[in-house]
């Protein structure tokens, strides 16, 4: 699970956490002679190397539940986010004790090779982050 301060747009947020989590393991990248996260994900090498982390997934899109492709990330909001998290603002605390406490059971993005990403509030109901989780490898 990764939480991105608050942007809005939920795919540049994607965008820096990749270049974030390539940066942090660039040097085992570059030794295989991959410089950048556009270059990985044109390479084919993740297909062909397995990496299992939030590099796989490189597409925020909005649709119904189980509609989305392996390499996306589903945006939950609305009715989703009360039925997943119990409120319609729900705080840092309160979506990762959820995605780690039902880690095992049902819970989008249902083993599907995507992920998913909510808005996470602060104590004065602002927007404050945005939580990826079920990326491959989280």
């Amino acid at each position: 699970m990764y939480f991105v301060p608050f942007q809005r747009s939920e795919q540049a947020a994607l965008d820096s956490l990749r270049e974030e989590v390539f940066a942090r393991d660039a040097d085992y990248y570059r030794e295989e002679g991959v410089e950048s996260p556009a270059a990985l994900m044109a390479g084919g090498w993740l297909e062909e190397q397995g990496a299992h982390s939030v590099l796989d997934v490189d597409r925020v899109v909005r649709c119904e539940p189980d509609a989305e492709e392996v390499g996306d990330v589903r945006v939950v909001e609305g009715p989703e986010v009360v039925e997943l998290f119990g409120t319609a603002t729900p705080s840092h605390e309160t979506v990762e004790q959820a995605v780690k406490s039902r880690r095992r059971e049902w819970f989008p993005p249902f083993d599907r090779g995507s992920g998913c990403c909510t808005v996470v509030y602060d104590g004065g109901n602002r927007p404050e982050a945005l939580c990826f989780w079920g990326v491959t490898g989280d």
